[in-house]
């Protein structure tokens, strides 16, 4: 297997289950039991012939379609959300499932149609499945959703006259909507409201912007080389999940958190490499699956530090919960793959 690819997410897991411990000492147990099942996603990933998966990548995503329609009558989750579907002690959110559903079904789209031909097909489908999300209600991964897909199309070479096009359409059709959808989810206003008052240096422990000032208490008490695994962590809503950086640099220390960020560098970075040797649509498999993790990676520290509103998107490998993980391991195994296929084929895909 890929030793970047394979290290980086071994070493972000245990990252994860020191953040988790630090945090929430008693659900490091169910911690262990979700990174196990990410492993084993891991191994599933490695195992399917990627050129599979794209055959079947229509039906992966109608699939996954189904279960977020399903999730809107019969999911639950807090404060009336229906975001999760409760399986015993698991939980699973069909809108992780999504990301990679949507990278998948792109990648076969552009492979299969090239990247100079319409496209409203395929964005139909993309703004359908973040749309879905939207209403669980899951502003944040709708949002991340549709970068996804943006991006996706622009790095296939898709000509600008069809993006600047299908994305009129997409405003066009959402903005007589979007006034109901304010006043109905008023927390998407909310956090960017207190995210503005945090700019301004107010936050209240009412406010969202309360979590970003705690997150940046602990890291600054962590100093360089951490409080470790029995520190006393300041109070930090969501420590084991969305602010789960915060507490893995309060036990590591700053020298921790370093390595955090160069292990997503290292992924990011391998998977770029991956993606230039790679051709058609394993190519930009390799590069959104990449865009997936590191992204979404960005945005959740962003958030930690103050430089983005308070999102609720899980750090990959790192956050307690059992989708992301599932479906991070599931994405690094397709990786792991791919980089195998790359050096079966006598690419160097990676200069040692």
């Amino acid at each position: 297997m890929d030793p970047v690819f394979l290290l980086s997410g071994l070493l972000l897991m245990a990252f994860g289950l020191l953040g988790v411990g630090v945090a929430e000492p008693d659900l490091l147990q169910g911690h262990l039991l979700r990174v196990g099942l990410a492993l084993a996603a891991l191994l599933l990933g490695f195992l399917l012939p990627p050129e599979r998966l794209l055959r079947h990548a229509l039906g992966l995503l109608a699939l996954t379609l189904g279960l977020l329609l399903l999730v809107l009558f019969l999911g639950d989750g807090p404060g009336g959300v229906r975001r999760w579907f409760y399986l015993g002690p698991l939980a699973f959110q069909p809108s992780e499932l999504a990301k990679v559903a949507l990278v998948l079904y792109l990648a076969s789209f552009v492979g299969r149609k090239g990247n100079d031909t319409p496209i409203l097909g395929a964005a139909i489908l993309s703004g359908v499945t973040a749309g879905l999300v939207l209403i669980e209600p899951d502003f944040a991964t709708a949002l991340f959703l549709v970068t996804l897909a943006a991006l996706l199309f622009i790095l296939a070479g898709v000509p600008w006259r069809r993006l600047i096009m299908v994305g009129l359409a997409g405003v066009l059709t959402v903005a007589p909507f979007s006034g109901y959808y304010l006043n109905r989810f008023r927390y998407v206003s909310e956090r960017f409201t207190n995210f503005l008052d945090y700019l301004q240096g107010e936050a209240s422990p009412a406010h969202t912007a309360y979590q970003v000032l705690q997150a940046q208490k602990a890291i600054l008490l962590a100093g360089p080389m951490g409080q470790g695994p029995g520190g006393n962590l300041p109070h930090l809503p969501e420590a084991h999940n969305d602010m789960v950086f915060a507490s893995v640099v309060f036990a590591t220390g700053w020298l921790g958190g370093f390595m955090v960020l160069f292990l997503y560098l290292f992924l990011f970075l391998r998977g770029l490499s991956l993606a230039l040797t790679l051709k058609g649509p394993l190519s930009l498999l390799a590069l959104g699956l990449t865009l997936y993790l590191t992204l979404q990676a960005a945005i959740n520290i962003g958030v930690t530090v103050g430089f983005l509103p308070v999102t609720g998107v899980p750090l990959p490998f790192v956050s307690y919960g059992g989708s992301s993980l599932l479906v991070s391991g599931l994405a690094l195994g397709v990786l792991l793959r791919l980089a195998r296929e790359a050096r079966g084929k006598g690419v160097a895909a990676w200069s040692s």
